[in-house]
């Protein structure tokens, strides 16, 4: 754990499970959700990768296999961003979101807290548990942000935390709804774990995961000698609380982005007067270049990908050493008295780890700016962006639709009309990966959507609401809506069977025999605008000089490593059925060579199946 700017783990590291362990449940939390870096998560929780700029289809299509079942992610309705166009694999990510519909107006569904257990691949009684707490969102930000990561081992019982981490992992439970992992289930497990914290933490001192109850301010520590406040997101009560902490010689000091100091600094009541003399900005950083459609921003929740500044902390020295709160809320009313769901912890941390944030980071901050510069700025009021975004929160929070087959086509009904007479904005919608926007029409309930071919059936629908008064001002997102029948393990295997190809299949039993190394297939997810011609070419090329695992290689390996020939085994029959359905009508050229080598090596692997005495029984 450490606070300097070059200091750097991301959440793919903190989560990944260590050699000899694979991941039988995971539980996140977030505001606001990118289903690439989603995407990301479930290839690092698999062991299959860990950069989400560089993801590659066929371990993607695996760690999508494997985590089936075992992962949820909950956030805040309204909050999902609609993906560029050409991400099909996205559809099977309702097997993943599941949204808490409350009204952004009021209050948030606003924890950034992961919970995942870990289980011995040799030994599956033998269980492991990460905590992980911070203040990140799911999504490709590159802003600075902080957070804490603790390692849990069951014990006959738990440690003093326990009961409040395993309170956190029931309201998580509640939302998610993954079979055999029912909220008592999740709780009990957890009151039985002990917890090691980094060793940076002296002593934690509270774990908060509250959905409803007000928590309030902390109160000051005695003797407080210093203060540094960190926070994206400001609000007048709350900041000006924080500037009457201490006496005359307390150093108070506040970070947060230039937009909002500026709006403290033009409030009557002078919140900004405790840390006139230390105050920080930190400068946007760059916008994100392949986003298609861009959310507009709205409420101090919506965590903009632009950010410079993400962290969200109180610091303090006093005469009983160093105090640390740190997690997810912002300094506003909503974030610390009620309102939001939010998730914290309190730590009593060592003067090392306190350098590294005084020394690290606050020293090298180029941007202290001085209150009356800051009282000179024009107050900014976009009132469309903000009428959009209120309607963006109405629709989230009393979404409520559902798909049905209706007459040949797709009907979503909601229980209430999304759009209201005298809204001044147009509704959108459309399946994510297939159709036209169609018009969702006011005071209606339901529309219909085109009926999408199999592997595109899905539970997310892209939104999108224009402002009538200003047609340039549009905010898109993705909402869940059950199916029903809901997306099975038959459409999911659709999707992967397309995502993985035959060439890269061919590849990755090649791999599991150590035939050959890495992925031959050179195909990367998200697809690039634009691939050179040698890597389709190399990859033409692999696949003529070699595209299948040879008899030679597969009895080598029976005589050196029997498993990976099971492995080989369990690949064909998991996958080999479902990638010829999905390439049968394929009109590409590699394409149709490499289902060719995967009907003969089929025909092969029927002999050596009976040959070596393997059966499907050995999949159980």
């Amino acid at each position: 754990m450490g606070l300097r700017r070059e200091d750097s783990l991301a959440v793919l590291d903190a989560l990944m499970p260590v050699p000899g362990q694979e991941v039988t449940l995971a539980l996140l939390s977030s505001y606001s959700v990118d289903l690439v870096a989603v995407a990301a998560v479930v290839m690092a929780l698999a062991g299959e990768g860990d950069d989400h700029e560089q993801m590659w289809k066929a371990p993607l299509a695996r760690a999508c296999e494997q985590l089936r079942g075992r992962i949820r992610v909950i956030c805040q309705a309204g909050r999902v961003v609609l993906p560029p166009k050409g991400q099909e694999t996205l559809v099977l990510a309702d097997q993943w979101i599941r949204e808490v519909h409350r009204d952004g107006r009021t209050s948030s569904w606003h924890p950034k807290l992961a919970l995942i257990r870990y289980a011995e691949r040799d030994a599956p009684d033998r269980v492991h548990w990460r905590l992980w707490i911070g203040s990140r969102n799911l999504t490709r930000d590159t802003s600075w942000d902080s957070a804490l990561t603790a390692i849990g081992e069951p014990a006959q019982e738990g440690s003093a935390l326990s009961g409040a981490v395993a309170q956190g992992g029931r309201i998580l439970a509640e939302h998610a709804q993954l079979p055999g992992w029912d909220a008592a289930r999740v709780e009990g497990e957890l009151r039985r774990v002990c917890w090691r914290w980094p060793e940076e933490v002296e002593e934690v001192l509270a774990f908060h995961f509250e959905a409803e109850r007000r928590r309030g301010l902390p109160s000051p520590p005695k003797g407080l000698q210093r203060v540094v406040a960190i926070s994206p997101f400001l609000d007048g009560t709350t900041v000006g609380a924080i500037g009457r902490w201490g006496g005359a010689r307390t150093r108070r000091e506040l970070v947060s982005t230039r937009r909002e100091l500026e709006k403290l600094a033009l409030q009557a009541g002078e919140p900004l007067k405790g840390f006139k003399n230390h105050l920080y900005c930190m400068e946007p950083a760059p916008l994100p270049e392949e986003e298609e459609e861009r959310p507009n921003k709205g409420d101090e929740n919506f965590e903009r990908q632009e950010r410079g500044l993400h962290a969200k902390l109180i610091w303090t020295r006093s005469k009983s050493g160093d105090a640390l709160w740190l997690g997810s809320a912002n300094l506003t009313q909503r974030g610390w008295s009620g309102g939001n769901a939010e998730s914290m912890v309190h730590l009593r941390v060592t003067q090392e780890l306190s350098e590294s944030l005084l020394d690290g980071f606050l020293q090298h901050l180029d941007a202290q700016v001085s209150f009356d510069e800051l009282k000179r700025a024009k107050e900014e009021n976009n009132a469309v962006e903000a009428h959009l975004d209120a309607i963006r929160n109405r629709i989230a929070a009393t979404w409520n639709a559902k798909l049905r087959e209706h007459a040949g086509s797709l009907r979503c009904e909601n229980d209430q009309p999304p759009l209201h007479k005298n809204d001044p904005a147009t509704l959108h919608i459309r399946l994510l990966a297939s159709g036209p926007w169609l018009d969702w029409s006011r005071e209606t309930r339901r529309v219909s959507l085109p009926m999408p071919p199999a592997h595109l059936r899905t539970e997310l629908i892209a939104l999108k609401l224009t402002s009538t008064e200003d047609p340039s001002q549009q905010v898109t997102w993705l909402a869940r809506a059950p199916l029903d029948p809901p997306p099975d393990e038959a459409r999911d295997r659709a999707v992967l069977a397309r995502l993985m190809g035959p060439r890269a299949f061919l590849s990755w039993l090649r791999s599991l025999l150590q035939e050959v190394t890495g992925n031959d297939e050179a195909e990367v997810w998200p697809p690039r605008q634009s691939t050179p011609n040698r890597a389709s070419n190399g990859a033409h090329t692999a696949l003529l000089q070699s595209p299948a695992p040879s008899l030679e290689a597969v009895l080598k390996a029976w005589g050196r490593e029997p498993d990976a020939v099971r492995r080989v085994n369990e690949a064909v029959l998991t996958w080999a059925d479902s990638i010829r359905d999905a390439f049968e009508e394929s009109d590409e050229e590699i394409s149709k060579q490499a289902l060719n080598a995967l009907r003969a090596f089929e025909e092969h692997w029927s002999v050596i199946q009976e040959g070596l005495g393997l059966s499907n029984q050995e999949l159980e």
